[in-house]
């Protein structure tokens, strides 16, 4: 059997296999976006809309008000990079919580560190959110009267948790480990914005693929961390290296 010229294995063969993966790719995305609003008909009535006749609850209400404002995309990478903007716009999303708990009273007034409501940011994957105890622990004592805290002591009565709206978010086959971020000095306004100064709480980053990899690839500088954080950093810090790590897939991805 006589075998093909050369030109013909290294140039006609790729060419062809590249002309069947664009195919492949186009039919996908052109079926994307109807999978994906058929998914939506199914699942946004009740998601969106509360049972006849009861109040809307604050998740419905963010559920409402982001409801067909993502601009939908057909490559995966596209909903990877900003997947927050099914939900809501992405980069400001800032939805109304249960309780509307004032940040800049309690980290800048009070000086409450982030982990006495968030226990857990520094010991878990994820950051953990004040439970019901942890507001009365204070607010049994001071400022019941109010009309926030006695929704909270609501809670506490039906043994409920508070039901808070979660801003940030990245996909399911995306690992991000709070503790090894924090154990490694990264401040918490980095990522999250100058939370202590939001009455309401908003993303402030993109949370893209691209964004945390140029930080593992250019390295975060504990100077930068300060200045995010809202201080002039000191000396040491400006004399400190930046902190570079590993951008492998199964670091995120695993």
């Amino acid at each position: 059997m006589t075998r093909p010229p050369r030109l013909f294995r290294w140039v006609v063969i790729p060419a062809v296999a590249a002309v069947a993966l664009a195919a492949s790719i186009l039919t996908a995305s052109a079926r994307a976006p109807l999978a994906v609003q058929g998914a939506q008909a199914a699942v946004a009535p009740a998601a969106v809309a509360p049972a006849t006749g009861a109040p809307e609850t604050a998740t419905q209400k963010a559920n409402r008000e982001a409801a067909g404002k993502a601009p939908r995309g057909p490559w995966a990478y596209s909903g990877a990079s900003g997947y927050t903007n099914y939900l809501g716009g992405g980069v400001g999303r800032s939805p109304e919580q249960p309780i509307k708990f004032p940040h800049p009273v309690h980290v800048n007034t009070l000086k409450l560190n982030c982990v006495y409501c968030h226990f857990s940011a520094f010991k878990s994957p994820d950051p953990g959110m004040p439970a019901v105890g942890t507001c009365l622990g204070c607010h049994q004592l001071v400022a019941g009267d109010r009309p926030e805290i006695k929704k909270i002591a609501e809670y506490a009565a039906k043994k409920a948790p508070i039901p808070w709206v979660r801003v940030h978010k990245v996909p399911e086959y995306v690992h991000f480990p709070h503790m090894r971020h924090v154990n490694a000095g990264v401040t918490c306004q980095s990522c999250h914005g100058q939370i202590n100064n939001m009455p309401q709480v908003f993303q402030y980053a993109s949370l893209n693929m691209g964004w945390c990899v140029s930080c593992h690839v250019n390295g975060y500088s504990p100077a930068d961390g300060i200045r995010a954080a809202g201080y002039v950093p000191d000396s040491t810090a400006l004399a400190a290296p930046r902190k570079k790590a590993t951008y492998d897939c199964s670091n995120c991805h695993y």
